[in-house]
């Protein structure tokens, strides 16, 4: 390299710095503008931002590593010293760096295992929330629930080591099946018409879940085909408890899984609202009922009765 700018004159090793360095500044020109251009054909040719951010992480990881071996050739050479120069780092990075190490792993089973996406909501250890960063080391989630309840944003990002990934279980919620089961319980007075009251729970359910039961139908069928387990039907259904006070009315109806709380804030309004105006239909309250009461008797003793008995002779 050096001869190409006239640098023949200075000594040996001199030159061969020079070499490695221009060698080296060549070599992060060039992964950057590869880098560069995959991302950018990336962008050009999937649809997909989900798949289309993770492809773009996957190129950008995959560039950084590249470039630190091709940068560790250059200055080692390709003999022993290069080899031996790998072993040492090696052998120092997992004594040191056991952390790193398990955070690369997981990064690799995440990424062979296809565990989840950038874009996928996923219950990661402690924390659920959607998937918006992945590299090498860590993932990066906004968070949902925490002080916050049911599935709503905190407001919080929330970063964690891919190492947990080898040996926390992971939730994903919308891998292959954006839809899930939810379920709400009502309870109802034994005195009540509780046959009525199903027809208007189920009413309601059907309402405010007709708009996810034909496609929730599908994409439980594409899971069948993927993994063996049973398909199910997607219509509400309700199941009966009977406890102490009343009859537990149990509703289960699917639902998107990002739509999972404002349907169901709006199914409980319609469900109250509809038994408000059906008579011999409510929702039950704890109450106690009496059964018997000792006799009470009240006796006046001591002072205060030496104190009446003045008072009445007065």
């Amino acid at each position: 390299m050096a001869q190409l700018f006239g640098l023949t004159d200075l000594p040996q090793s001199l030159l061969l710095l020079i070499n490695r360095t221009i060698s080296t500044v060549i070599i992060i020109i060039v992964l950057i503008l590869f880098s560069t251009l995959i991302r950018t054909q990336i962008r050009w040719r999937l649809r997909d931002a989900p798949n289309r951010r993770m492809l773009a992480l996957l190129v950008r990881n995959l560039t950084m590593v590249l470039g630190g071996v091709a940068i560790l050739f250059i200055w080692l050479g390709a003999g022993g010293d290069f080899a031996v120069a790998l072993g040492i780092i090696g052998a120092g990075v997992a004594f040191a760096s056991q952390e790193v190490i398990g955070s690369f792993a997981g990064y690799l089973i995440i990424i062979s295992g296809n565990l989840f996406r950038i874009g996928d909501r996923v219950s990661f250890g402690e924390i659920m929330g959607d998937v918006v960063d992945l590299n090498l080391m860590r993932t990066t989630m906004m968070e949902i629930g925490a002080w916050v309840d049911a599935d709503q944003y905190s407001g919080r990002l929330v970063t964690i080591s891919n190492r947990s990934a080898l040996n926390t279980p992971i939730y994903n919620y919308t891998k292959y099946n954006p839809y899930i089961w939810d379920e709400i319980v009502l309870p109802v007075p034994y005195t009540d018409d509780w046959r009525r009251a199903i027809e208007l729970i189920l009413a309601e359910a059907e309402e405010h879940s007709a708009e996810f039961q034909q496609p929730a139908q599908a994409a439980f069928a594409s899971l069948a085909r993927r993994y063996p387990i049973s398909t199910t039907e997607v219509e509400p259904t309700v199941f009966l408890r009977m406890t102490d006070n009343w009859i537990e009315i149990t509703l289960r109806y699917v639902v998107d899984t990002r739509r999972r709380r404002p349907v169901q804030v709006a199914l409980v309004r319609d469900i109250i609202e509809a038994f408000e105006a059906t008579p011999d239909v409510s929702v039950a309250s704890t109450t106690f009922d009496i059964v018997g009461m000792p006799p009470l008797e009240a006796r006046v003793t001591g002072r205060d009765a030496k104190h009446d008995d003045g008072h009445g002779a007065s």
